[in-house]
């Protein structure tokens, strides 16, 4: 039953009532799922409160609607899955190498901007420097898995920075620069994404992603970026090693 006292709103109560029954097997692939007017009946709610616990379950490709018919459970599509270790610098090429599909970098975004002082700080450049501002969105197929926003030195280190490069390979550029990528500095959160953001990676419902905030660094130590990545995690599952001394 739903709890209308709860701080979680009606409607997803009713979508992940909805979402357990599937995965119980109570309702299977095929069958017809009770129509808006009998949940809110049965949950003694408004019927647009069902309609909208139900629109989720659409978007999220769990059912579908058909015209005269009903709504009815989808049959099951291949699920992407790939491990991200939290505790290593790894590209999005590698972290994919457990798939058949190579990732595609979409450039959405890259022009040059004075940093932000929070951004200077941590690239260690004075506050107006000329950085390059680029968001990228990373595939794999035509499925999206990664959201990134990123401030990256430009003058005098990579001042010829194309979009090709971001189309293609960031790492592959920084190496024909001469440079080698140390590592990085990540801090992660969780945190409910910007509505463009959530879009783009095609979430399927307003809840709080992982979000990793990345201070690379080149083989000299030196920072030179400095990212807000955000994971799709319908299709991650996170590790991390942890050792006791």
């Amino acid at each position: 039953m739903v709890d209308k006292h709860s701080h979680v709103p009606i409607y997803i109560q009713i979508e992940r009532i909805l979402t357990e029954q599937i995965a119980q097997g109570s309702l299977l692939p095929g069958d017809l799922i009770p129509s808006e007017t009998v949940l809110a009946e049965q949950y003694q709610v408004s019927r647009m409160t069902a309609r909208k616990a139900v629109d989720y379950l659409v978007r999220q490709g769990v059912v579908e609607r058909q015209r005269g018919r009903g709504t009815f459970i989808c049959q099951p599509t291949q699920e992407l899955k790939m491990a991200l270790p939290l505790d290593q610098h790894l590209t999005s090429s590698e972290v994919a190498s457990c798939l058949n599909s190579p990732i595609n970098n979409k450039l959405l975004h890259l022009e040059k901007v004075p940093a932000p002082s929070t951004i200077a700080s941590e690239l260690d450049i004075e506050e107006g420097t000329l950085v390059w501002y680029m968001r990228r969105l990373r595939l794999v197929g035509k499925v999206p898995f990664v959201f990134e926003s990123s401030y990256m030195l430009a003058d005098p280190y990579f001042a010829d920075l194309q979009e090709d490069d971001l189309n293609n390979s960031k790492y592959a550029y920084l190496t024909q620069k001469g440079h080698s990528v140390k590592g990085s500095k990540k801090q992660i959160r969780a945190e409910l994404p910007p509505e463009d953001v959530r879009e783009l990676l095609g979430l399927k419902r307003d809840e709080p992603v992982l979000v990793a905030r990345s201070v690379g660094s080149l083989g000299s130590g030196e920072a030179f970026e400095v990212s807000d990545v955000y994971y799709n995690q319908e299709h991650y599952t996170f590790t991390l090693s942890a050792k006791r001394d």
